[in-house]
């Protein structure tokens, strides 16, 4: 983003989200896309900088309230 982390932070101050969490809350979301997309969770973790598939179900667990199979189920 070519701007310091301090201003980043004054940016996000106004807002009820942090950068971590905002960052976080971006890549599930991306993540979730290209996953739905037809992608694998190994595949889409990796792309998205998760340490490893049970790290990118762990998070979207926790996000989503369901796996992602448990999530693609539900979409029908």
């Amino acid at each position: 983003m070519h701007v310091s982390v301090r201003t980043l932070s004054r940016a996000f101050a106004s807002t009820a989200e942090p950068v971590g969490a905002h960052i976080r809350r971006r890549r599930l979301e991306e993540a979730r896309q290209e996953w739905t997309a037809g992608h694998a969770v190994s595949e889409v973790a990796a792309r998205r900088q998760f340490a490893d598939s049970s790290h990118f179900v762990r998070a979207f667990r926790q996000r989503y309230g369901q796996t992602p199979a448990q999530y693609f189920r539900s979409l029908g």
